[in-house]
């Protein structure tokens, strides 16, 4: 399991099913018979109202699918940033403190399958291409692909289908400072004007409301 203070914790499921939805880039971390098996890749929810699965592919030379039914852990990262001490105003009175790194994660465990259907695998890629797709602004569509090219391409994949039995949240966020203190790391991550401090900042700026 994961450590969660109870102040960064975050378990609603709608909140997290969105994150998922708008950042799905996960690292899938396994074990086999070598040791831990990590995969980068995205995963996109289908979910009922009592299930949740995540649904990928990955490349067939990838050893990860060769242990089927193994439990994993998919992680996505949304947002994170280092946290400069001399950012808080409370360091003028208290020099106890020390830096951290603040983020915002989604963790998903469960049972995972490895699917080699090939109509299986070719509706995963439609619909994954038509979301991304959509996302960018883009028109491709998996019609617009040679149907021998597709298939020779559909060979050198294997689904993934992930069971999700645990969907949690950590939102790291310095809620266990100060209102000042966050104000200040707020407004010194605004000044960076870099896309990660910026992203932190709307986060930090959204736990404060």
């Amino acid at each position: 399991m994961t450590y969660r203070p109870p102040y960064f914790r975050m378990d609603d499921r709608s909140t997290l099913l969105e994150l998922i939805a708008r950042h799905p880039f996960a690292s899938l971390i396994g074990t086999d018979s070598n040791g831990i098996t990590i995969t980068h890749m995205p995963l996109f929810a289908v979910q009922t109202q009592e299930t949740v699965r995540l649904q990928g592919h990955i490349a067939r030379a990838n050893v990860q699918w060769r242990t089927t039914g193994q439990r994993v852990v998919a992680t996505f990262t949304v947002a994170n940033h280092y946290i400069s001490p001399s950012w808080y105003p409370s360091k003028q009175h208290d020099p106890r403190t020390v830096p951290t790194w603040d983020y915002v994660a989604v963790h998903a465990r469960g049972s995972v399958r490895f699917i080699h259907d090939r109509v299986w695998l070719r509706d995963l890629v439609a619909r994954s291409s038509e979301i991304q797709e959509r996302s960018v602004g883009g028109s491709w569509s998996i019609d617009d692909a040679p149907p021998d090219y597709l298939e020779s391409q559909l060979r050198g994949i294997v689904g993934v289908e992930l069971d999700v039995e645990d969907l949690s949240g950590i939102f790291k966020l310095n809620q266990n400072h100060p209102p000042e203190n966050v104000a200040c790391v707020v407004d010194a991550l605004v000044a960076l004007g870099t896309p990660g401090a910026t992203a932190l900042a709307s986060w930090m700026k959204d736990a404060r409301t």
